[in-house]
């Protein structure tokens, strides 16, 4: 399956629409899933959302849909905002790949936390590579589920999981494509690039006449529903535009797949686009998987990589130079973090304060006073100390008041009573 195909046939784009509403309707209809999900949020369960770029929106959408479709809706919290680890004994982690050991570690991190309090935590289909020790060591508080087989089999044989772990499609294709502007045949031509440009991708080197549109949107929570349909809209208009998507993004794959385009995927760094592909997206007649590389491909029209000998060179001084970019750059995003966090800090400290000063002015204002306190406040003294404040701020009297008494306080100075 090498090769890539012809521009699909009106009866292909059929079939397409077909096997979409299928494995739309086999995630829907999946019963762990959907069962464990009611159980959370009776639970009060708080959902963490899918994070990332415009595939995790995908995810969020998705997700979003599901829970609409099966009648929840769990309080949300935005992870990106909030990293505190939410005050419930019951989480439901968004679907994803942050699950690559080695490389993305922030949930491992964040529930160790939760787990080490007693919490459970339903985690949505993801693929998973590594962390046997983390998922051995919380087996008995974890319920996860499994995109495709490779993650499955490998978390099935960590000690204690295998009652834990179940498989379902991504969320993805839980998601309602009728939200969405498709373009038909008529209207598409041409081809779009869009290879990686992160840290998981094959090859560092970069394609020409390539646009990496995930990124467009990244390190944000996919959340709210009407946002994701929002920034995904003009994404799913530009590429269903063309006839061929060429890319090694699981999500550009899942994408291009559903809106009916040619897609050619490509491996990423590591298993989870072919185990995806595999366990997937090889029911649609649009995809190949391929191993290839993009400037193998003799057509005028592929992704040809530089060769030019001052070109190659020219690049790795970009490239030394991105490098050292990339290193100031993650500095500076750990003392924003650092930043970000200690103001977090400072802000609860003054709620805090805040709710102390009025629980305490609260608490003056409902005291009564004591017999001396009364005592005084019924004096005549004091009554006439008011009555001549009262004067005094009269805009009749009080001029002549404060006059009488300025002219007062300089014969006693002159006098040498007062200094």
């Amino acid at each position: 399956m090498d090769s890539m195909h012809k521009h699909s046939s009106t009866e292909e784009q059929r079939s397409i629409v077909e096997i979409r509403a299928k494995l739309q309707a086999e995630v829907i209809g999946c019963e762990p899933l959907v069962n464990n999900l009611k159980k959370f949020a009776a639970n009060d369960a708080v959902y963490l959302s899918s994070a990332g770029n415009f595939g995790d929106g995908l995810i969020g959408l998705g997700t979003l849909c599901l829970f609409e479709h099966i009648g929840i809706s769990p309080k949300t919290q935005d992870t990106m905002i909030d990293t505190r680890i939410p005050n419930t004994n019951y989480i439901i982690v968004g679907g994803s790949g942050g699950w690559l050991d080695g490389l993305w570690g922030h949930y491992a991190e964040m529930l160790d936390v939760f787990f080490e309090r007693g919490g459970q935590a339903l985690i949505l289909p993801s693929t998973v590579k590594g962390f046997e020790t983390f998922f051995e060591k919380y087996a008995s508080q974890i319920t996860i589920f499994a995109r495709e087989q490779v993650s499955y089999k490998h978390l099935a044989a960590i000690k204690g999981m295998q009652d834990r772990v179940f498989l379902c499609h991504d969320l993805a294709f839980a998601t309602d494509f009728s939200l969405f502007t498709i373009h038909d045949l008529a209207q598409r031509s041409g081809r779009l690039n869009l290879f990686r440009e992160d840290e998981e991708a094959k090859i560092s080197v970069h394609y020409s006449h390539n646009y990496d549109l995930s990124l467009l949107w990244n390190s944000i929570s996919w959340s709210d529903k009407a946002m994701c349909i929002r920034r995904l809209s003009p994404l799913v208009s530009l590429m269903s535009q063309f006839e061929e998507i060429h890319t090694d993004r699981l999500h550009m794959s899942i994408l291009g797949t559903i809106v009916g385009c040619n897609v050619s995927m490509h491996p990423s760094g590591y298993f989870k686009n072919q185990a995806v592909f595999d366990y997937s997206l090889a029911r649609f007649p649009n995809v190949v998987f391929t191993h290839s590389r993009p400037d193998d491909d003799p057509d005028p029209g592929s992704v040809n990589r530089i060769r030019d000998a001052q070109d190659i060179e020219d690049l790795q001084q970009f490239a030394d130079k991105t490098t050292n970019f990339v290193e100031r750059l993650r500095i500076l995003t750990e003392e924003l973090q650092a930043t970000r966090e200690r103001n977090l800090s400072y802000a609860y400290q003054l709620d805090e304060r805040s709710r102390q000063l009025e629980q305490s002015a609260q608490a003056l204002t409902e005291a009564r006073p004591s017999a001396q306190q009364q005592a005084f406040l019924e004096s005549r003294g004091y009554r006439l100390w008011v009555r001549y404040n009262r004067l005094y701020e009269n805009e009749r009297t009080g001029p002549a008041l404060r006059k009488l008494r300025s002219a007062g306080g300089r014969i006693l100075r002159e006098l040498g009573i007062l200094k």
